[in-house]
């Protein structure tokens, strides 16, 4: 009975402790600094100003108040030093420090973009850079923050490598204040928990983001990443609005089903005398407690957005609590900068008769899929033949290797297409530079993509964007979002033809069902969909209705249409003009609730800080 009684407490005084003592010591300043700063701004030279572990509420007070907040950075060492500009201000500096009201029509606001990984120049990187400018854009007084743990990096290599990598030019690099992780930065990275990763992850995030908070409190906490445990402190202890863009959920429903217990009711079922159900229950009790604590962290996310419907129907499903109170769960496309591939697009063009596959060189791409019943079509329709006509297409695999897991799976590639005999009909186009990548997607008459359930397939964007016809695997981003509806948004994914490309499946798809394909012609595959019964072709079928059954559907002219409708529908949905509308939307949102989480949320002293 004691110990119950002292677990609760101890729960209690933790509670109270993150909620109420913790804030006051990240927001609030201690009561002479006034003082303090003031001594520093007019010393004669130079001199750090100590704060002792009070660096959050401090260095909050200098970047609300700075001509340059970026200065404030710290990169060097977590020591407070203030600019020589804001020095020379003297006076208004300081007066600029002054306490604001809520309404207060001159208050600054810091987004802090929580995106340990900064530097790493992949698509997650673009939509936060992309994000960052959206938010500068959308208010003078709007300052971004950048939780990184690339320490390695300066600033403005940072900046200018998103500028080269996503052209993301015009930046206000003074409104862009990079606060550098150090301590806990390993704890989120896979490959450091040899068990429990998943766990041990969560774990790290929620150390990570309490350093990021110690360091600089934001405003407004914009996750980018997907690291949803940093949720927890930042609700509890800063009590501000979060928003969160989800590229793919960290735990699914379906991750259940490969369990022996599944749900609740399975427990029926246990053997007490079996050791394999003792571990098999611990297994059930693990993944649940994970789960459920995904669904309490996304419980407090504002406003929830979604890469893709893909992504969206899954988090539908997980985050259930979100609808109820009142939050926001959306469909934000990713930018995918296709302003530059549209605007330098000659549709009309004439083009080779190649099937394009831009991706990496990895399993899940399935490369050797396409290899196969390419192979296929080959032999049962142009057997016997050694020369390369217009009568059939060939293939272009263009890649990077960034792993020697990957360079294992192109020479394993290269191996098989020495097997089959398609050395020919099969070119190779490894590590190229952008501009080849430009060239191919000109010149190149279809674009492919295989991957099972690609959550979003920036790669199908790309082909749209440049006049590439896409032929990609029916599922995920490429069906629910690219090229899966028509000009009227009209349901066209009852069909493997549409008006903006071809869909093609596969019998090793996992999803697929031995029980539908009874009745079914061959070479199509049935699948249900959204409560329909679909007949895919495989991609060895696709290719025979497209160049020996029916070579009219390819025509020039009939495909010219296509591409005119796919870069339409790129600039509408996926560009960066698109992204920003739609995320300044939100930041005005997320400006409104801040507001309204000070009022509400804060003791009156934290208002004001």
């Amino acid at each position: 009975m004691y110990l119950i009684l002292l677990v609760v407490l101890a729960v209690y005084v933790t509670y109270k402790l993150i909620t109420t003592v913790l804030p006051h010591h990240l927001l609030i300043p201690s009561q002479n600094w006034r003082e303090k700063i003031s001594y520093v701004v007019k010393y004669p030279k130079p001199i750090y100003l100590k704060v002792g572990t009070k660096r959050s509420s401090y260095r909050r007070r200098l970047i609300l108040a700075s001509e340059n907040p970026a200065f404030y950075t710290n990169f060097i060492n977590n020591k407070l030093k203030i600019s020589p500009n804001d020095c020379e201000n003297g006076d208004g500096f300081l007066n600029e420090m002054s306490r604001r009201d809520i309404d207060d029509p001159k208050r600054r606001i810091i987004y802090g973009f929580f995106h340990p990984y900064a530097n790493n120049g992949g698509g997650g990187e673009r939509v936060l850079w992309q994000a960052v400018k959206a938010t500068l854009l959308a208010d003078d007084k709007n300052i971004c923050v950048i939780y990184t743990t690339n320490i390695e990096a300066q600033p403005l290599d940072i900046l200018n490598k998103a500028n080269k990598k996503f052209q993301i030019d015009g930046l206000d690099h003074s409104r862009v204040v990079f606060i550098y992780l150090r301590k806990f930065n390993n704890l989120i990275d896979g490959n450091y928990w040899k068990h429990f990763t998943l766990i041990g992850q969560l774990f790290g995030g929620i150390l990570l983001s309490l350093e990021a908070m110690y360091e600089l409190s934001p405003d407004v906490w914009i996750d980018t990443m997907g690291l949803p445990s940093s949720y927890l402190l930042v609700s509890l202890s800063l009590k501000i609005p979060i928003l969160a863009y989800t590229h793919f959920p960290i735990l699914q429903e379906d991750m259940f089903g490969k369990l022996k217990f599944q749900k609740l009711k399975d427990l029926w079922k246990f053997n007490i005398i079996k050791f394999n159900d003792y571990f098999a229950l611990g297994k059930f009790i693990y993944w649940s407690i994970l789960y459920y604590f995904y669904v309490y962290l996304g419980s407090k996310v504002n406003i929830a957005l979604a890469n893709g419907s893909w992504t969206f129907n899954h988090l539908s499903k997980i985050w259930v609590f979100n609808t109820a109170l009142g939050n926001v769960l959306d469909v934000l496309y990713p930018p995918c900068g296709t302003e530059f591939l549209i605007k330098q697009a000659n549709l009309n063009q004439p083009r080779s008769n190649k099937l394009l596959y831009l991706a990496q060189f990895r399993p899940e791409k399935r490369h050797a899929l396409l290899l196969k019943e390419y192979s296929n079509f080959l032999s049962n329709n142009f057997p016997n033949v050694t020369q390369i006509t217009n009568k059939f297409p060939t293939l272009v695999f263009a890649g990077s290797c960034r792993t020697a897991d990957d360079t294992a799976t192109l020479k394993f590639l290269q191996e098989q297409v020495a097997k089959l005999d398609l050395s020919r009909f099969v070119e190779f186009r490894i590590d190229i530079s952008y501009d080849e990548v430009v060239e191919l997607l000109s010149s190149c008459k279809f674009g492919l993509n295989a991957m099972w359930n690609e959550h979003f397939g920036i790669g199908v964007v790309e082909y749209m964007a440049r006049g590439c016809i896409p032929i990609v695997h029916a599922s995920a981003g490429p069906l629910l979002d690219m090229i899966g509806r028509n000009d009227q948004q009209e349901n066209c994914l009852n069909n493997w033809k549409t008006d903006g490309g071809f869909f093609f499946k596969s019998y090793d798809d996992p999803d697929l069902d031995p029980n539908l394909q009874k009745n079914t012609e061959t070479g199509y595959i049935k699948f249900e969909l959204f409560d329909q019964f679909i007949d895919y072709p495989t991609f060895e079928t696709l290719l025979k209705e497209l160049y020996v059954n029916d070579p009219t559907i390819i025509e020039d002219s009939k495909l010219l249409k296509m591409r005119q409708i796919d870069q339409n529908r790129v600039a509408e949905k996926f560009s960066n003009k698109a992204f920003n509308k739609k995320w300044i939307e939100y930041i005005n949102d997320l400006n409104t609730l801040e507001k309204q989480y000070r009022e509400e949320k804060r003791t009156k002293v934290e208002q004001v800080y």
